[in-house]
């Protein structure tokens, strides 16, 4: 039936937009696919075995689900389902996530100790977040909406975490990713300390917040918008 009644919508509509719609629907039905490739295995019988699975075990690992979530916060943005997303996993799934070269979890690995053996495994991990952050990027960037634009020209997207070395507990010197939304980017801003002051984190949830288009002056512990951050004109 919907299928039915995209057809007869799509006649009158011009190339441009039922191009669009057809671009949606290939991303609806790519989805569904992924989603069903998934289900597989939910009514396969399991090999007998001695050991006793453990109760209430994802059956995904991360590396499988991480680009589910992406996916689907792309369908989400698209379709305008919501302006708003956040993303956080609070454990890799099956221990190790399902990446190769990792044998510890994710937060066991992030006290490391200065053992290189645990950095190297948790560079593994980390290199698959950032991985999969770029191929939602480019996902968003294939999106083109009415105005000629893409998806990620009309979308902040950010990439972070509450500390820069989870060995210490340390929350400076963050290392956070911003990509689209209408600002500048092509740069690394670097915000040295300056005796006992700092550059808040909250400046450049201020300055998102601002291009959100909230008329806001002042977020939590923020002293200002993010230097050096521009808008495109």
């Amino acid at each position: 039936l919907a299928k039915f009644q995209a057809d007869q919508f799509k006649k009158g509509l011009g190339q441009s937009d039922a191009e669009k719609l057809d671009q949606y629907f290939t991303s609806v039905r790519e989805f569904e696919r992924r989603i069903e490739q998934s289900s597989l295995w939910l009514d396969k019988e399991k090999p007998k075995t001695d050991y006793a699975l453990p109760r209430g075990a994802d059956s995904l690992t991360l590396k499988e689900r991480t680009p589910l979530f992406y996916d689907l916060m792309t369908l989400a943005l698209q379709t305008d389902s919501t302006r708003v997303i956040s993303l956080a996993f609070t454990n890799l799934g099956k221990e190790n996530g399902g990446l190769s070269g990792v044998n510890q979890g994710y937060h066991t690995l992030s006290h490391h100790g200065q053992v290189q053996a645990a950095i190297d495994e948790l560079s593994i991990i980390e290199s698959f977040h950032v991985a999969q952050f770029s191929r939602f990027l480019g996902k968003l960037k294939q999106v083109v909406e009415p105005n000629g634009k893409s998806l990620l020209d009309s979308t902040m997207t950010l990439l972070g975490s509450g500390m820069s070395n989870a060995n210490s507990h340390s929350n400076r010197d963050l290392p956070v990713l911003l990509a689209g939304g209408g600002f500048k980017h092509g740069q690394h801003l670097h915000f040295a300390r300056s005796g006992k002051q700092s550059t808040p984190l909250c400046n450049l949830y201020l300055s998102m917040l601002q291009n959100f288009g909230l008329e806001v002056d002042h977020f939590n512990t923020s002293s200002g918008t993010l230097t050096g951050l521009e808008t495109i004109s």
